[in-house]
């Protein structure tokens, strides 16, 4: 099974920088990240999440770089290789928490990553139009009742390896929502959109539940619109609360 692993973790960060960045990726633009910085990175995800969401972690949730992961069925995820739009995520990060301590920034990044599914119940955005890079795009009720039922994975919980092994890659160990079961628990996971959504569901004869293609149709059409939704929630939602 080790032997398996190695490839199809390649193949996933290959699969998903090729989606999510240009065409002929072959490592990350930050794979060299200086050692204290990968200590800091590995120390975080070990640590403790924050149980406060400070003005740091703010700025940076304000310029995550939102992608679509390719696993099973598709979801959100923090672009691993750019999670702050395109150039060195590392000065990027600097910026952002306007300081020069680049393990500092790494941490906050860290730490950031990891609370945005926190952020997502922690904030609000009103139904409305928004910028969507250069386009429009209307944001409903329905996103964001989605969007806060999402189910969302750590690298290590990938089963892909650990977040050493990513960083080794070249890619940072950004959080994925889970393109298996994307709501919850169901593979059909059209199901349980309906659920959180009030939509009608309907019991077959075997016992399991189905929604009708028509209605299944519309909400996968819906599920592909949650990158560009959590896109425009991260940049535009409200704080409601702080504390997680």
């Amino acid at each position: 099974m080790p032997d398996l692993v190695q490839p199809l973790r390649r193949q996933l960060l290959r699969l998903a920088g090729a989606l999510l960045c240009s065409p002929m990726l072959a490592r990350a633009a930050d794979g060299g990240l200086p050692r204290d910085v990968r200590q800091r990175i590995l120390a975080t995800l070990d640590a403790p999440l924050p149980k406060v969401l400070n003005v740091h972690h703010l700025a940076l949730i304000r310029r995550f770089n939102i992608g679509w992961s390719p696993v099973e069925s598709g979801a959100p995820m923090l672009n691993p290789e750019h999670p702050l739009g395109n150039g060195d995520t590392l000065q990027l990060a600097m910026q952002a928490v306007a300081g020069k301590d680049a393990a500092l920034a790494a941490q906050r990044l860290m730490e950031a990553s990891l609370l945005l599914p926190h952020f997502v119940q922690m904030a609000d955005l009103k139904p409305g139009g928004y910028a969507y890079g250069r386009a429009p795009f209307v944001l409903t009720a329905q996103h964001v009742t989605l969007l806060r039922q999402q189910s969302w994975l750590t690298v290590e919980m990938l089963g892909m390896g650990s977040a050493e092994d990513y960083l080794a890659e070249g890619y940072w160990p950004t959080p994925y929502v889970d393109g298996k079961r994307p709501y919850g628990n169901f593979t059909n996971y059209p199901v349980e959109m309906a659920q959180a959504l009030g939509l009608p569901v309907r019991r077959q004869a075997d016992g399991s539940l189905a929604v009708t293609p028509a209605l299944a149709a519309k909400l996968q059409a819906l599920h592909e619109q949650t990158m560009a939704a959590l896109q425009v929630f991260v940049r535009e939602a409200g704080l409601r609360r702080n504390t997680v």
